[in-house]
């Protein structure tokens, strides 16, 4: 999880719901969830650490459920969770569509979190210039993610991303460009939601044109920010 600094508004919620959901956090779980949805057995629960060290458990072997967060439907009633909690797996799911639209049919209220589009487009590694010339091109963003996420208001647009077209220098940010590393808030977007959300899909035009454009655009807003 990228922003800690959002835990402490998360665990107020999550303490005064009476059920929550976390979808996808098995390994590093929030431990005031009191169901979790996994791929993963109740075993391996918790193998990374959790989010919330400070607080007791409220999930057990009766409550971990092993299910494809993209196999629609949950099992789980309309609105049987007070709150939901789903941090960083959208960006990897190949339907993160179909996992937005069960997180508002069996939950009240919840939060989403995932890495910023800008930090999917940022190498924070020194000497970008050089060990590029040298054939070491240092990752950007995180390649293993299959989304591109931008959450504005109440909605949250989620654009394939297509590692032939935005690792074109004109389609990515360094640090030399930024002159700075990118801020914990910088890098994350997230959603705090009640009631629902909405939510779409969106594509990459063929020349990848659009990447150099969002790219020159988000280097002119990071500029112009106050790091926090």
């Amino acid at each position: 999880m990228i922003l800690i600094s959002n835990l402490p508004a998360i665990a107020e919620k999550a303490r005064a719901a009476q059920s929550v959901l976390d979808v996808g956090g098995g390994r590093h779980p929030l431990n005031l969830a009191t169901h979790v949805m996994d791929l993963r057995p109740f075993a391996e629960a918790g193998s990374h650490g959790s989010l919330d060290p400070s607080h007791e458990r409220r999930f057990c072997a009766d409550t971990w459920i092993v299910h494809d967060a993209c196999v629609a439907p949950w099992p789980f009633a309309d609105k049987a969770f007070d709150f939901a909690f789903c941090s960083h797996l959208l960006e990897d799911v190949r339907d993160p569509i179909a996992v937005c639209k069960e997180l508002i049919r069996v939950s009240k209220a919840g939060y989403i979190e995932t890495p910023s589009r800008e930090r999917e487009i940022f190498s924070k590694a020194r000497g970008f210039g050089l060990l590029t010339a040298l054939g070491m091109m240092p990752e950007l963003g995180f390649n293993h993610h299959r989304w591109f996420v931008e959450i504005d208001g109440g909605h949250v647009r989620f654009t394939a991303k297509d590692q032939r077209l935005y690792q074109k220098r004109d389609r990515y940010i360094t640090r030399f460009d930024l002159g700075r590393k990118m801020t914990e808030r910088e890098s994350g977007a997230f959603l705090f939601w009640e009631g629902s959300f909405t939510c779409e899909e969106s594509f990459v035009d063929d020349a990848g044109e659009s990447l150099s454009v969002y790219r020159a655009k988000a280097l002119a807003r990071l500029k112009t920010s106050t790091p926090m």
